[in-house]
């Protein structure tokens, strides 16, 4: 029961409020993809002249109506301050009301199962493309403290954002690093020392001396046998588990078998199936417990495990471009269900370098990405703190003293 006096969530915010843009220019527009679930702010990634679709101003709160993405919690707050913009026509816009709500406030009154659970209750429509009503998410009751307290209680759940977007930021700044050290030693072969080694013209292009071309089965092992036993419950990581654009890897599940794949930590896991392979899911194992460090997953991931190279080099290799693009023009099968050739990722020709120099790649990559995987886990578990509080506070059942007192303890 909550401690604040309740009020339909129409009068705090409105619901899809008209905002007019000016015909033949350009605003920011935000697509569903653009909203990552558990991430507050949602960004443009492009601009597109002005048509129909969810219109918003910064601060409002974009709310997925349609499944599978409300019921996965894709909801995000337009970044305060941004200039209007349009987006999806499968966005609930709530624009809190000046003088009695608070924009941040609303947003994470959306993310309760307060506004959730009522929305999800409400779908209808066809099968796989149902959508919730707008009506019934303006009637619901939500608590309705006065305005300052808003302010607080979302000055305290912002926090526990703003230390995750931080971490956020690190990881992304690390990865480019990683990326461009790798483009920069074994794409352009500017490696440390390169000024004194002579370029030598090859059949297959310029290559340094001392460096040889082969494929990438003559350093990484493509699908390595991996025993992992039947009995107890095991680490399992699915398609759901891996990010599109870092080598994060969410927490796994823990699941009875062995069917699937099969990794150890340091491997790397390669989405083969559309669109998954095109959006870019790739992850890097880390962080499976015990001696051994193994688990098994989907059996659309193509393990990779750096044998020659290490796990810093393959990793960053299954994130290339030219590699991804070799992998993308060997799929087959039928349409939506085309997957990548295992012989073909093996196959791409590479430049070969001495081993020493594998070596210190690793030295100076492994960390960077050793350190991404510290910075996951402390989001995991601030993700989860955050979600903690975030219904006891907005109910009135944990006081802000209580709830600074937690933050200090997270942070």
């Amino acid at each position: 029961m909550s401690e604040f006096p309740l009020r339909p969530l129409g009068e705090l915010a409105d619901i899809n409020p008209k905002t007019t843009l000016a015909r033949d220019t350009s605003y920011p527009f935000v697509a569903m993809e653009d909203i990552t679930v558990g991430q507050r702010y949602a960004y443009s990634k492009q601009l597109r002249p002005a048509a129909g679709g969810a219109r918003f101003q910064g601060g409002d709160t974009l709310f997925a109506r349609i499944t599978p993405c409300l019921e996965n919690g894709k909801i995000a707050q337009y970044a305060p301050g941004a200039q209007l913009g349009f987006g999806s026509t499968e966005f609930i816009v709530l624009r809190a009301k000046a003088g009695i709500a608070d924009p941040a406030y609303v947003y994470y009154l959306a993310m309760t199962d307060v506004v959730r659970g009522p929305a999800i209750g409400s779908m209808s429509g066809a099968s796989g493309r149902q959508r919730a009503d707008a009506q019934i998410i303006s009637k619901t009751p939500v608590p309705a403290p006065d305005l300052p307290t808003q302010r607080q209680i979302a000055s305290v759940l912002g926090a526990y954002d703003d230390l995750i977007d931080v971490n956020q930021r690190r990881v992304a700044v690390l990865e480019q690093i990683a990326q461009r050290l790798f483009e920069e030693w074994f794409v352009r072969f500017r490696f440390a020392g390169h000024e004194t080694v002579p370029v030598l013209n090859t059949p297959h292009g310029p290559l340094p001396e001392g460096w040889t071309w082969g494929v990438a089965a003559d350093l990484i092992a493509f699908d390595p046998k991996t025993v992992v036993p039947k009995d107890g419950l095991k680490p399992f990581i699915s398609m759901g588990h891996l990010d599109t654009i870092t080598s994060l890897i969410s927490s796994p599940d823990e699941r009875e078998g062995n069917s699937g794949s099969k990794f150890r930590n340091g491997d790397t896991l390669f989405a083969r199936i559309t669109p998954c392979l095109e959006n870019g899911k790739t992850g890097l194992v880390r962080q499976l417990p015990g001696h051994d460090g193994i688990g098994f997953g989907s059996t659309e991931f193509i393990v990779m495990r750096g044998e020659a190279a290490g796990p810093a080099y393959t990793y960053c290799l299954a994130r290339q471009s030219s590699f991804r693009e070799n992998a993308r023009s060997s799929m087959s099968g039928a349409s939506g269900r085309q997957r990548a050739r295992t012989e073909s990722l093996a196959s791409f020709e590479i430049p070969i370098p001495p081993l020493d120099l594998l070596s210190r790649f690793e030295a100076a990559v492994w960390p960077m990405l050793e350190l991404v995987g510290v910075l996951g886990t402390t989001n995991a578990k601030l993700a989860v703190s955050r979600d903690l509080l975030l219904p006891r506070l907005i109910s009135g059942q944990l006081s802000l003293t209580q709830a600074e007192r937690e933050l200090e303890k997270a942070a």
